[in-house]
């Protein structure tokens, strides 16, 4: 059975998108085509969500387990607290 590509909506790819991008920016040794490897999903369908492409479920299950964060949190907005992290593993990462 194929899933279906709306069960997220677009504001939640949206979000999922902005969090994929903001963690390939903070692992500086993790571009695209490793980042897949690791997810287990081709890195022209990673290129092609990040390029606002619509990927099904699943490929979001991959790329929340690749982050090492729920399905849940990868459509959430990235809260105050977390984007002050991510800034500060940001500026650890490129001293």
């Amino acid at each position: 059975m194929i899933e279906n590509i709306y069960t997220f909506s677009h504001k939640d790819q949206d979000w999922a998108r902005e969090r994929l991008r903001n963690f390939i920016d903070i692992h500086h040794s993790l571009p695209i085509y490793r980042f897949a490897l690791i997810a287990g999903v081709s890195r022209i369908t990673i290129a092609s969500f990040l390029s606002g492409r619509e990927v099904m479920m699943i490929t979001l299950t991959k790329i929340a387990k690749a982050m090492g964060i729920s399905l849940e949190k990868l459509k959430q907005p990235i809260s105050e607290d977390e984007y002050k992290k991510l800034q500060e593993e940001f500026s650890n990462a490129s001293n």
